[in-house]
Parts: C-alpha cells; sequence; structure tokens
C-alpha cells in the first residue's frame, strides 16, 4: 500500500461535472514529488466505502478523500484516534469541514494547498457515539437531509447539485414542524419549542458555518424560536446575509457536554449532512484532539480566505 492513499468518489458534484479521468490525473499530478508513494482511486457506491475501509486498515500514513461533507464524516469515524492523518478534498455541494479547514473549492487551488499542508489535531462531535466533523440538526436541518437524499438523483444537468440542494431547503422550509425539547447541558436545563436546532463542534464564525478554530473543545448550541412563517423567513435572510447571530429568534450557546430530551422515542437526526434515526435522549459530547487531519500552512491559508 502506498504511504498516501487518494481516494475519490465518482458520484461527487465536482467530478461530475467535470471529466472523471481529468480529475484523477490532475490528482496524480498534484501529489507527484510530495509524497513517498501515492496512490489513487476513483470509485463509487460500495466501492467507495470498501475503498476508505482498506486504506484505514492499511499502514498508509494520510488518506486523502475526495467528496463531500459526508464522505468526509465517513473517513473520520474510520480515523478517529490514530495516528494517520486524513486530508480532505472537497468535492461535494457544501464542503463545510473544508471550509474551516481553510481548502478552497477551487480543484487546482486545493491540489496544491493539500500537497503542501501538514497534520494537525482536531476535535471531533459526537451524539450518541456517532462522530460528525462539523455539525449535527434536528428540525430543520434533518428535514434538509430528508429532501437531499430524495433530489439527490435530479443532477443530470451541468451544476444540477446546486439547483438540488436550492430545491432540498425550499422544501424543508415550508414544512418545520415544532419540536419540544429539554436541553441539558454543563449543569443547566433549558425546555424549549424550535423548528431548528443544531450543535456544532467547536465554535461558529460570525457569519457563516466556517469555524475560526478546531481544537477548542466545545460544542456550541443554536436553536430557533418562533415557527410562523415571518420569523422563519428572516431567519433565513439573516442566514443568507451571515447576520444570524443578531437575530433575537435564535438562541446561541457554549458547552462541553449536551444532552437532549424528547417525549419521542426516537428523532430524525440530520450529522454532516446524512439523515439518520437515533434514539433519544441524544447524548452530545466534543472529543478533543481526537483526529489528525492536514491543515494548510499559514500562509496557504490566508491565501484560501482572501
Amino acid at each position: 500500500m502506498a504511504d498516501t492513499v487518494i481516494i475519490l468518489n465518482a458520484r461527487a458534484g465536482t467530478i461530475r461535472d467535470l471529466q472523471p479521468k481529468e480529475v484523477e490525473a490532475q490528482v496524480r499530478e498534484a501529489f507527484a514529488g510530495h509524497t513517498e508513494s501515492v496512490a489513487v482511486e476513483l470509485v463509487e457506491g460500495e466501492r467507495f466505502i470498501a475503498a476508505i475501509d482498506k486504506a484505514a486498515e492499511s499502514e498508509a500514513s494520510t488518506i486523502i478523500v475526495g467528496g463531500g461533507d459526508g464522505s468526509a464524516s465517513y473517513a473520520a469515524r474510520k480515523l478517529i484516534d490514530s495516528n494517520r492523518t486524513l486530508g480532505v478534498l472537497p468535492l461535494g455541494t457544501m464542503n463545510l469541514f473544508a471550509r474551516s479547514l481553510s481548502i478552497p473549492a477551487d480543484l487546482n487551488q486545493a491540489l496544491d494547498i493539500l500537497a503542501k499542508a501538514e497534520p494537525a489535531r482536531i476535535d471531533l462531535g459526537a451524539v450518541n457515539g456517532r462522530i460528525f466533523h462539523t455539525l449535527a440538526g434536528l428540525g430543520y436541518f434533518a428535514e434538509v437531509a430528508r429532501a437531499r437524499a430524495q433530489v439527490r438523483e435530479d443532477t443530470n444537468l451541468p451544476f444540477g447539485r446546486y439547483i438540488a440542494a436550492a430545491r432540498a431547503s425550499l422544501r424543508a422550509f415550508v414544512r418545520p414542524g415544532i419540536l419540544e425539547l429539554t436541553i441539558d447541558a454543563d449543569g443547566g436545563r433549558r425546555d424549549i419549542e424550535t423548528y431548528a436546532l443544531f450543535i456544532g463542534n467547536n465554535r461558529l464564525s460570525d457569519g457563516g458555518f466556517d469555524r475560526p478554530r478546531l481544537d477548542e473543545g466545545l460544542l456550541e448550541v443554536h436553536y430557533a424560536e418562533g415557527a410562523d412563517f415571518g420569523n422563519r423567513m428572516q431567519a433565513a435572510i439573516d442566514l443568507l446575509a451571515g447576520r444570524w447571530r443578531e437575530n433575537p429568534a435564535i438562541q446561541s450557546f457554549t458547552a462541553k457536554t449536551v444532552t437532549v430530551r424528547s417525549r419521542r422515542p426516537r428523532l430524525w437526526v440530520s450529522v454532516d449532512g446524512e439523515l439518520t434515526r437515533l434514539e433519544t435522549p441524544l447524548r452530545f459530547e466534543c472529543r478533543a484532539g481526537a483526529l489528525n487531519v492536514l491543515m494548510p500552512a499559514a500562509s496557504d491559508q490566508r491565501g484560501a480566505m482572501a
């Protein structure tokens, strides 16, 4: 097995928009001379998952996964608490994890940065033992994940995944539902009614879903109150404009551990964009320093954010 294994999801959005074999060739060229040996695999479906499993059990020191947030989340679960390093090549639609790692969406820039990046340890979140790198969400966020899964195959046109993502968000927006929850966090308790709640691994920036730091050892909880159409519309506008922290209907706080209780025995949860159904109560924790990842050099981080 090569020292660096690069596994590309052939069904990832960017690869489907471009020519898969051209992307594979670009990846090989980018890493030539930057690592002792490199293997590149372009696979899809069960073969993609199997390739990650095989690489995680190999002697490879670095495993780079090209795909979306769900692909990166699966790889993180396989490499948690190991000495191997995970690299993230953003080829999906949202790419929230890559943003926080300062890996740009542009393929050539991302490859150039990853080829020179070095390992650093970061935190991971967990809900009922299931690992997540960025966030887990209920209500609206679970509905978005459900709607995205339903329209995911409707991407035959170039960049059709963006249309599918917009359709999914609209579908979830008009049917939010209300959750009656009790939140226990670091000794405090809140009884809330909300249509959207999510818990992030470390604190989000003031104007988006990226995170300035990935090693604070904290969870950040956000929930939206006031489910009438006007409040939901204002929350959506504030979110897009990057001023959602200023919205009084959106409450936020930090904690090291969080338990979410419901009268329902199970709840649908979006975990890094993938829909799953978990038994209640939902127990969230931050696992400090649990994963080794490729991080850009300081100069590359500044370039990616420019």
